[in-house]
């Protein structure tokens, strides 16, 4: 009895799947591929996050360096109020660990990898977190601040009237002497430094909210 032909043995077929299934896979890679937030989100949190850390280092340094070159100096600066080495190592503790998600967060996005968005938004948590803290630390510092600030003038003008001959010496510059209370500007400032630290956290939070992201970052590879 003759049986049909069986049709040969294929070990893969390149002709691509058809049908409603393919091809809205295809469509969906390609939306993925051509997506820009990965791209802008993951450079602009790189670029944060070593900025972050480098402006953090410098005014840690900018301290810590009067006392080192304080013997090179005519001048005898008074030390900074230990307040103020407090504040700013809790500031360098804080800018270390979000420097590092933004970081870590930045260049897993910009790879597509799905551990780049919890780490962003883990930061943003972190940040908005730390928001009220930093506020309040900011305005305690403020007299430590003021008061060294009128201790570096003082050593200044001591200097200036020890010279052979005397170096004049202008009211203005006795005037800031004196400590004083923080102004309404230096409360501004620290006002100001706290909404603008708080800009990129929501941005963050906005972006990684929308449908279309969380579905994109959904399928990304851990």
């Amino acid at each position: 009895m003759n049986q049909p032909p069986q049709p040969p043995f294929v070990p893969f077929d390149p002709t691509p799947p058809t049908g409603p299934g393919a091809t809205a896979s295809a469509a969906q890679a390609s939306d993925d591929s051509n997506s820009t937030w990965p791209g802008w989100l993951g450079g602009i949190s790189i670029g944060i996050g070593g900025l972050t850390l480098f402006a953090s280092c410098c005014g840690m340094a900018g301290i810590f360096s009067m006392k080192m070159f304080s013997g090179a100096i005519p001048i005898k600066f008074p030390d900074a109020p230990p307040s103020m080495l407090v504040g700013m190592g809790i500031d360098l503790l804080a800018s270390l660990f979000l420097s590092a998600l933004l970081l870590l967060g930045g260049i897993a996005t910009l790879r597509r990898r799905s551990s780049g968005p919890r780490q962003l938004r883990r930061y943003a948590y972190i940040r908005i977190g730390l928001a009220l803290p930093l506020l309040l630390m900011g305005f305690w510092l403020l007299g430590p601040a003021t008061e060294w600030a009128a201790g570096i003038a003082r050593a200044t003008n001591d200097w200036k009237s020890s010279q052979k001959p005397p170096l004049p010496v202008t009211e203005a510059e006795r005037a800031s002497e004196r400590p004083s209370d923080p102004s309404i500007w230096q409360r501004g400032q620290v006002v100001g430094g706290c909404i603008v630290g708080l800009i990129y956290p929501a941005v963050v939070l906005i972006v990684l909210a929308r449908p279309r992201v969380r579905e994109e970052h959904a399928r990304w590879e851990a």
